[in-house]
């Protein structure tokens, strides 16, 4: 068991109670002085610090003389009211340069917007131009091809004879001289046939040119279409067949004949493309530009030949979906714009580059507005600001001279101006201010005089406090020590008893325990008597069994010798039997054939009576068997009879030796509950004596507490008193200050 759960309540809260006695004694022994409760500064004449004015007012006539050097005059000029007017005028003239900057930028973007839209619109109607004549040379080759002067010549040509052929070849020329001069988008045509003569209106074509052209690259660009025709912007094989004598084009139609035995070839006239793009007026410095797949370029407003198709943005425009669009760029290091739009599907573009400057141009004018009205508004802002801060400095200037005369202490000065503003109030609220002043001073004197004379009373009243505080303090802490070693022992004697208390507790417990033991140990001891006599009686229900069991064995005996007499008689009739068995064989043997079922039958009878003869035999093995085991049986049972009439006797040996430890037992419970009785007599006395000591101890640490305060409070007496004199001393000092201080100030004329 647990010794705290043995202990009684009582014995519970005298430990606790012991526990909060030690904790309040040591609290006791390290508690801190109390702070001063007499508050000598509540009670004391709060004056100002005098050597803090005197500072002030060498500072004061100081500060002219060092307001005079350049510097000081210089961080004037720019630190006075002059310039925070100039600065205040100054807001309005910046939100407008602000307001200027975002109208600008605002008429910027509205520009380069409006720029960009007619820019793109610009394009768009030069390309819808170049579509539509682009798109009549298209219907023009197609309508070509299906002229029945041209199928008829390069289907048949081979067919004819040379005068069909001849007038077929003339009609073909007139075809294509009218078709030439049909459009001006028609600079050259030329019909290159599998049949027949090829025919150029720039000039002679081989008779093989078709088979060549087919190997060209022209040739199998148009053979590798899923189209009928496409658009080139040049074609070097038929211009060198030409001799390069038609290179004013700057795109071309390749389009197959009805049959895809020959080709139909149309050139677009550069002059008519430059001067399409001519016509778009995109301000100085602008590039624009018709530009082919293949990067064949007409180019206006340049003396370049080619700008467009080695620029990146270019190619990206051309691999991109969009019809049109525009982007900032830079070409040759300056930002532009960049305008295109796609000509239908020939995979052409209209370009053009415009430079960001002659966008803005419209927008400079503004920008110009606003630099000179700010300008403007500045140098007004300038002269205002500067005559105002004038007028403003030389009165603040004429009162600035009389507040230092005031400052350095002569208060008879007077402030004077003519202005009617504020200046007026100004003035005059300094006037009654310096009269305020001077009254003040004068009183401040008379009070100094009488603070003076109560200060040397004040401070030898104190010292004497003092040193009788102090005698006062040393005899306390005298007082003080002894309590505290009485306190101290009454402690250790606490300790002592409380020790005493916890081993009497454990005795006690210890006696309980074992009690608790001894009364187990009796009942174990009864129940051990009882298990011993149910196990007598079964001991004798087992000897009674064994009796029974030899008695039953001996009758087996009996039973086994009569089964001999019974195998004795089967014997002798197996002996009858094969002797009867043998005379039949021999009656048998004597009838002859007459007799041979009858020896038959003697011989099964002699079998049987061998049979029965073996089983007999076994039946004797078997019977003798059996009576030997029953004899070792019967000789077990009477050895067991023998074994449990030993284990009755020494059964009945073990209860009476029980019976002799269950009255021991009990003897000693009783010894045990003897020995409890004195213990609790032993704690009640023990809780008196620890009452006593209770008291005793409560008593010292009340009287140390007490001690200690009174002891605490003298200290906190010669403190205060300490600082009481300090006061005073100061006091005294500050009162001369404050004469001194006085006697700077002029009050009088």
């Amino acid at each position: 068991m647990d010794n705290e759960d043995n202990k009684l309540p009582e014995e519970v809260s005298t430990d606790k109670e012991a526990k909060q006695k030690k904790v309040k004694l040591k609290a006791a022994k390290e508690k801190k002085v109390k702070e001063p409760k007499l508050n000598i500064k509540a009670m004391s004449i709060k004056l100002p610090k005098f050597s803090k004015i005197i500072e002030k007012y060498k500072e004061l006539k100081k500060e002219p003389e060092m307001n005079s050097t350049p510097k000081n005059a210089f961080l004037r000029r720019f630190t006075g009211i002059r310039t925070t007017l100039l600065l205040g005028f100054a807001v309005p003239v910046f939100l407008m340069a602000v307001f200027g900057i975002i109208s600008y930028n605002q008429s910027s973007k509205a520009v380069i917007n409006n720029y960009e839209d007619i820019g793109s619109n610009a394009l768009n109607a030069v390309r819808d131009y170049i579509f539509l004549g682009i798109d009549a040379i298209s219907s023009k080759s197609y309508d070509l091809a299906d002229t029945n002067a041209i199928k008829k010549y390069y289907n048949n040509a081979d067919t004819m004879s040379e005068e069909e052929k001849t007038t077929a070849f003339e009609k073909v020329k007139v075809d294509v001289a009218n078709a030439k001069d049909s459009h001006s988008f028609i600079y050259a045509l030329h019909i290159i046939g599998q049949q027949g003569n090829s025919i150029s209106s720039v000039g002679e074509l081989p008779a093989d040119i078709y088979t060549s052209f087919l190997e060209s690259e022209e040739g199998k660009t148009i053979t590798a279409a899923t189209d009928r025709y496409v658009w080139v912007g040049k074609h070097s094989f038929l211009d060198e067949k030409l001799g390069n004598k038609q290179i004013n084009y700057s795109i071309s139609i390749i389009r197959k004949m009805s049959e895809n035995n020959g080709f139909i070839i149309i050139d677009v006239p550069k002059t008519e493309l430059e001067h399409a793009v001519s016509n778009i007026k995109l301000g100085e410095g602008s590039i624009v530009g018709f530009v082919t797949s293949d990067g064949v370029e007409a180019l206006a407003n340049t003396k370049e030949t080619t700008v467009f198709s080695a620029l990146d943005y270019y190619k990206e425009a051309a691999a991109g979906n969009q019809p049109n669009g525009s982007s900032y760029v830079t070409y040759q290091g300056k930002d532009f714009l960049f305008l295109y739009s796609k000509v239908g599907s020939t995979k052409a573009m209209v370009c053009a580059l415009v430079p960001k400057s002659s966008i803005l141009a419209q927008a400079q004018s503004i920008k110009f507005m606003t630099v000179l009205g700010v300008i403007i508004a500045s140098l007004l802002a300038l002269v205002v600001g500067t005559l105002i801060a004038a007028s403003i400095g030389a009165e603040i200037s004429k009162l600035t001279k009389s507040i230092a005369l005031a400052a350095e202490g002569d208060l008879t000065t007077l402030f004077h101006t003519k202005r009617k503003d504020e200046f007026l109030l100004l003035s005059d609220s300094l006037n009654d201010m310096v009269d305020s002043m001077r009254g003040l001073i004068e009183q401040v004197a008379s009070v100094g005089n009488k603070v003076n004379e109560s200060a040397d009373s004040f401070s030898h009243t104190s010292s004497d406090i003092l040193t009788s505080t102090k005698d006062i303090s040393l005899a306390i802490d005298e007082i003080e020590k002894g309590v505290v070693q009485q306190a101290s022992d009454t402690e250790q004697c606490l300790l002592q008893m409380s020790n005493l208390s916890d081993k009497i507790n454990q005795v006690y417990n210890n006696t309980y325990e074992i009690e608790q033991i001894a009364k187990d140990t009796k009942v174990i001891v009864g129940d051990g008597i009882t298990t011993i006599d149910e196990l007598n009686v079964k001991s004798s229900a087992t000897t009674d069994i064994t009796k029974v069991v030899i008695n039953e064995i001996e009758e087996l005996e009996l039973q086994s010798a009569s089964i001999e007499s019974f195998i004795e008689v089967i014997n002798g009739i197996a002996d009858q039997t094969n002797l009867l068995s043998l005379n039949a064989s021999i009656e048998a043997a004597r009838a002859g054939e007459a007799g041979r079922g009858f020896a038959v039958v003697a011989t099964e009878i002699r079998k049987l009576a061998d049979q029965s003869l073996k089983a007999s035999n076994q039946i004797t093995t078997v019977v003798h068997n059996i009576k030997e085991k029953t004899i070792i049986t019967a000789n077990s049972a009477k050895q067991a009879e023998s074994i449990v009439g030993s284990q009755m006797e020494a059964l009945t040996k073990t209860i009476k030796t029980f019976e002799n430890i269950n009255e021991h037992v009990g003897s000693l419970v009783n010894n045990l509950n003897n020995i409890a009785e004195g213990v609790r007599g032993i704690e009640d006395a023990k809780d008196d004596t620890l009452d006593a000591v209770r008291n005793i101890s409560a008593v010292s640490q009340q009287t140390a507490t007490s001690s200690e305060e009174v002891s605490a409070t003298a200290i906190n007496q010669i403190t205060s008193v300490e600082y009481l004199s300090q006061s005073a001393s100061e006091l005294a000092g500050e009162a001369k200050r404050l004469e001194e201080v006085i006697q700077l100030f002029r009050i009088k004329e």
